[in-house]
């Protein structure tokens, strides 16, 4: 019985803690622009190639830059300002117009808006659906958080 007990005050928790939620898009979005530039590296990489560039100088550029980018934030608590090194930098002249796009966060995600959709639709509605009274039985339950 005491499991039962001890799961029941987790839950409890969990739910305490979950309805007060609440989620920043702009502090999500500041935090993934923070760490874009260095994940984006590759792609910026291979459209200079694309447009005749030479992989090996190109690499070494991107080290560097994405090495002075990284001390500068982590060093100095600055903004990561790796894009735009790259955008002074002639190398990468061939991406200058288009870094907006190479960096946009929706090319990094894969499938994973579609999956998610999948497993809330096939795996989670149903459940809810088949739990829908106990959803709407009031808590009693004074545990604050």
């Amino acid at each position: 019985p005491e499991g039962f007990l001890a799961i029941d005050v987790i839950l409890n928790l969990l739910s305490n803690i979950s309805d007060g939620l609440h989620v920043w898009p702009n502090v999500i979005k500041a935090h993934v622009m923070a760490e874009l530039p260095f994940i984006a590296t590759e792609v910026i990489l291979m459209e200079c190639v694309k447009n005749k560039g030479d992989r090996q100088e190109l690499h070494e550029a991107i080290r560097v830059h994405s090495m002075a980018a990284g001390a500068v934030v982590k060093g100095e608590g600055k903004p990561n300002d790796l894009l735009e090194r790259i955008a002074k930098d002639p190398l990468f002249a061939a991406v200058h117009a288009d870094l907006d796009r190479l960096v946009d966060p929706k090319l990094f995600v894969g499938r994973a808006p579609e999956q998610v959709d999948d497993f809330i639709s096939e795996q989670i509605d149903p459940i809810l659906a088949d739990n829908k009274e106990l959803l709407e039985v009031p808590s009693i339950d004074g545990i604050t958080v």
